[in-house]
């Protein structure tokens, strides 16, 4: 009989807790540069219990010469969790130095638009955490157009399988086509959303996390974001200025 392996791989968790990829965590680990509960830990092997052990990471692990990250428009198709869906990856629409960082809010394979690629993850995690209110906006296509209740009761918050949504931010486009901000960013939360008025959405787009918007990136290509863009990140996820 196989004896089962307990715990979850080190740079897994390091990945899920947005400070890195998977890929990315490795150099970080066999450089000295995490801690599980207080001591220095360099094997890649390592295993812990997320509940129980406390993971950090060493002042400056993430400092690196380079673009402070990526904003990615992102095609349908495409996905952005590796294992939970088939299907090309972003990383294949980014230069080599971005499958060391971490992507700020999936987007699920068939939405496309903005995707945030940062190279310190604390940012990322910021952005991500379930107490973050950082506004997060998209262009909706539908089946039908949508009447002023359903966009109301949008607004409101709504009872989901996953609990009561935050009221949000709803405007008509014209057609069948309007604009939701929300502050928070559940698995296929919109299209739930939509599908509890009656709506059945045909094209989801995002334009916009906190301070960056998308603007002018044509579908498929990227742009470098500048440390001043991480900082605007960071003030917007209420980090403290020079502070991951």
């Amino acid at each position: 009989m196989v004896e089962e392996v307990k715990g979850v791989r080190l740079n897994k968790h390091l990945a899920d807790m947005g400070l890195a990829s998977r890929r990315g965590a490795e150099p970080l680990i066999v450089g000295g540069k995490v801690k599980v509960n207080g001591q220095v830990v360099t094997e890649l092997s390592t295993r812990i219990d997320p509940a129980k052990d406390k993971v950090e990471l060493m002042a400056g692990a993430l400092t690196q010469a380079g673009p402070a990250g990526y904003m990615l428009n992102k095609p349908v198709g495409y996905v952005t969790t590796k294992g939970e869906e088939e299907g090309p990856a972003i990383w294949d629409l980014l230069p080599p130095p971005a499958a060391a960082m971490s992507y700020a809010g999936r987007l699920d394979k068939d939405s496309r638009g903005l995707v945030l690629m940062l190279a310190d993850g604390r940012i990322s995690h910021a952005i991500t955490a379930p107490e973050s209110h950082l506004e997060k906006e998209y262009e909706v296509a539908c089946d039908l157009e949508p009447t002023e209740q359903q966009l109301a009761k949008m607004a409101k918050g709504m009872n989901l399988k996953d609990g009561p949504t935050r009221p949000c931010r709803v405007e008509p486009m014209g057609g069948k086509r309007f604009r939701i901000i929300i502050t928070e960013g559940r698995n296929r939360q919109i299209r739930r959303m939509c599908e509890r008025v009656g709506l059945d959405v045909r094209d989801l787009r995002r334009v916009r996390v906190g301070p960056m918007r998308m603007g002018s990136i044509a579908e498929g290509q990227w742009r470098e974001m500048t440390p001043r863009d991480a900082e605007s990140l960071r003030e917007a996820a209420g980090m403290k200025a020079g502070k991951a």
